[in-house]
């Protein structure tokens, strides 16, 4: 069968260090037509310099600025020449065989969109839990451990599908600085009536946080919150938004009513200043949630059949409760 031509997208923000064991990876795999297109969002650890001096084959794209993993992405893929796109962390290395094995599952196969599955940096590929990336009906995203039930999302930290679905399907939305992006698109994917999978005993190596704060603070917190209510609002078609955005915001001002009791107030005001990011761009919401419905092929009944029955972050919290 032949080779695709595939283009490898890394996006990187100060990820010097994660860079000579992500590359030198790629630079041994066994699949040998495709190409590296590093899409640097404004680095200030001299990443740049770093990989023109040690791996002169990479393409350089340079944004000047942070523009978050959405953009930066699509900025590399309007660069891209392959067929084949394939998304990669920085903070990620993969065994010599990894392209040739996933491509190969691709190709025969008919899933859209397929992934590898993750290995964390202290686990080897045999201590590996089976996880379905699920998200609840609020668009709370949940990891069921150890459970056969189909995915509603892939994880964004290595995805392969061909350029001319990314296209078609609009891509990750720019509007998404981080976080959510990944779940927006594949919920936009399963409205298109695509299919995806994971590659079985395929894996990628992943430290985690490669280019992006650790931990949870206020500017995750808002992020998330702001994405969330876009998602809601562009994907779920009307007569579910007239019950689930109520209970949403029902949802919301407990939460914010907890961190004030917990003397965060700062968490609080991000669910505020998410609401408000949503005011000030529903026009544009707006008008990206009309392309998305009148390209809709599946009913939200089949949809939500992929999504997690119960409030995700209760389950969170009830998995910290017990430790």
């Amino acid at each position: 069968m032949k080779q695709p031509l595939v283009s490898a997208i890394i996006v990187n923000w100060n990820g010097k260090k994660w860079l000579k064991e992500c590359l030198g990876s790629l630079n041994g795999q066994t699949y040998k037509d495709f190409e590296i297109v590093l899409v640097d969002n404004g680095s200030t650890d001299d990443s740049v310099k770093y990989v023109i001096k040690n791996y002169p084959k990479v393409r350089i794209v340079e944004t000047g600025k942070n523009l978050g993993f959405a953009s930066g992405n699509n900025a590399g893929i309007a660069e891209a020449r392959g067929e084949l796109l394939l998304l990669l962390n920085n903070d990620t290395w993969v065994e010599k065989e990894f392209i040739e094995e996933l491509v190969g599952f691709y190709q025969e196969n008919n899933f859209d969109v397929v992934a590898p599955t993750e290995v964390g940096p202290e686990l080897k590929v045999d201590q590996v839990s089976n996880f379905s990336r699920k998200i609840d009906i609020f668009g709370h995203p949940i990891n069921l451990k150890n459970s056969d039930k189909p995915p509603f999302f892939l994880s964004g930290v290595s995805l392969l599908f061909s350029k001319d679905l990314y296209e078609f399907s609009g891509g990750l939305d720019n509007d998404f600085f981080m976080y959510c992006e990944d779940v927006d698109w594949f919920w936009r994917l399963h409205i298109y009536g695509k299919t995806i999978a994971y590659a079985p005993n395929v894996y990628v190596h992943h430290y985690g946080t490669g280019s992006s704060d650790s931990g949870i603070n206020s500017k995750v917190f808002l992020w998330r919150n702001q994405n969330t209510l876009q998602m809601l609002l562009k994907n779920y078609s009307a007569y579910n938004l007239l019950w689930v955005l109520p209970v949403y915001f029902v949802i919301n001002v407990a939460e914010i009513i907890a961190f004030l009791f917990a003397i965060k107030p700062g968490i609080s005001a991000t669910y505020v200043l998410g609401w408000w990011f949503n005011i000030v761009n529903i026009s544009k919401i707006l008008k990206k949630r009309s392309l998305v419905q009148q390209n809709r092929v599946s009913k939200d009944r089949e949809i939500m059949k992929l999504m997690y029955w119960w409030p995700a972050k209760l389950n969170h919290l009830v998995s910290r409760v017990r430790g």
